[in-house]
């Protein structure tokens, strides 16, 4: 099979979720990636074996412990050979122990070299220790997550940590791309913090221009409770047809011809109508009704529901394979569908090591060589 990005080798030593993430997206593409782990302790994620097996498919497992010279001359050989250098450490760790940048890409010129960080490898934050909600709090997205009450809640995913794994992703690609012209590699430098500002525009944007933080939804943009308790959502955003319908749908025909920016001013007072209308009839009742009307709708999924789900099955984005550690292993499909290249889920997680011994027979070390290497722990 023709992969899009087969012939492409990237060495991951960026552990935990953002690094592995990104390399998952490249590996399912066809790059090769070897996870470059330390030896008997491995990427920290591996302490959650189902959450290392979600993000580390399509990959093998290289140990070396690069605070040994032996292990990082193993590495500087492996680079050579490379087309990617991926690496989470806080910023100034990779110079330290010899695997930054410029040491790399004086061995390989072609070499892209990633580091992905909390705020960056430059700048008066780059040293503070941080995670995913202390990203989100220092960039102002709180502020989209409070309850009734206006008390702050912590989304429960990893919002920077998957924005970061893709924005590197970008990079790596476009640095790739870039190379094809120039011949050369270059460093990239992402953070968490950049990632979710980023993805903060549009609200900055009516900011900027309004003085205000973001915007009063539709009336027509929400969730609800029908009859039986069961949560499900509309999504009207601002669209007047869709409203129309809605207001036909549910028996408020009076309120039909309200334009978005009245439905904004009057959120309030027409949200506590829909939603008195709503408690009148079970979920699947009211599911069927507003579909037949053509009104944005969906139900609120528990992910056993979305596991069955059939648009989910038909898209292949839950798919199961084997593993010689879990037995059958279900994961989430690939997002990116390409007509002619597209990418594959075509070896499981790999255990810890479990490639070690190939990976250094194909660079040329002999069986006694690598026993050696062993005894001296240096993989």
């Amino acid at each position: 099979m023709n992969f899009p990005l087969a012939g492409i080798r990237i060495l991951e030593s960026a552990h935990q979720y953002p690094g592995p993430y990104c390399s998952m997206l490249l590996a399912d593409l066809g790059a090769e990636v070897v996870k470059v782990e330390r030896p008997g302790v491995g990427d920290l994620a591996r302490q959650l074996p189902d959450f290392f097996r979600s993000i580390n498919r399509n990959k093998k497992s290289l140990t070396l412990d690069l605070k040994l010279p032996a292990a990082r001359e193993i590495l500087y050989r492996l680079v050579e050979r490379s087309d990617v250098f991926m690496e989470g450490f806080r910023p100034g760790v990779a110079s330290r122990i010899g695997i930054d940048s410029p040491t790399l890409q004086k061995i390989n010129p072609r070499l892209v070299y990633c580091s992905i960080s909390g705020y960056g490898q430059e700048g008066p934050y780059r040293d503070l220790p941080g995670h995913d909600l202390n990203y989100q709090a220092m960039c102002g997205m709180l502020e989209c997550f409070k309850d009734r009450e206006g008390n702050y809640v912590a989304p429960g995913v990893a919002i920077g940590d998957l924005s970061s794994g893709m924005f590197a992703a970008i990079g790596i690609l476009a640095a790739l791309m870039s190379r094809e012209k120039t011949g050369q590699g270059q460093y990239i430098d992402v953070s968490m913090f950049d990632g979710l500002l980023s993805w903060m525009s549009t609200l900055f944007g009516i900011y900027f221009g309004t003085g205000q933080f973001g915007m009063v939804q539709d009336a027509g943009y929400g969730i609800f409770r029908a009859g039986d308790g069961q949560a499900f959502t509309l999504g009207i955003a601002h669209e007047d047809w869709f409203w129309d319908r809605l207001c036909l749908a549910t028996g408020l025909g009076e309120y039909q011809g309200i334009r978005a920016m009245e439905r904004r001013m009057r959120r309030k007072e027409l949200v506590e109508k829909l939603q008195n209308v709503f408690i009148q009839k079970p979920r699947e009742q009211w599911l069927k009704i507003l579909k037949e009307a053509d009104v944005p709708v969906s139900p609120v999924q528990k992910l056993n529901e979305v596991e069955r789900d059939p648009h989910v099955l038909f898209r292949e984005m839950i798919q199961e394979i084997s593993s010689s550690s879990a037995g059958r292993l279900k994961q989430t499909g690939l997002a990116i569908k390409l007509s002619d290249t597209s990418g594959k889920i075509r070896i499981p997680p790999p255990e810890l090591g479990e490639h070690t011994t190939e990976i250094l027979k194909s660079m040329g070390y002999a069986e006694v060589e690598i026993e050696k290497l062993k005894k001296e722990q240096v993989i």
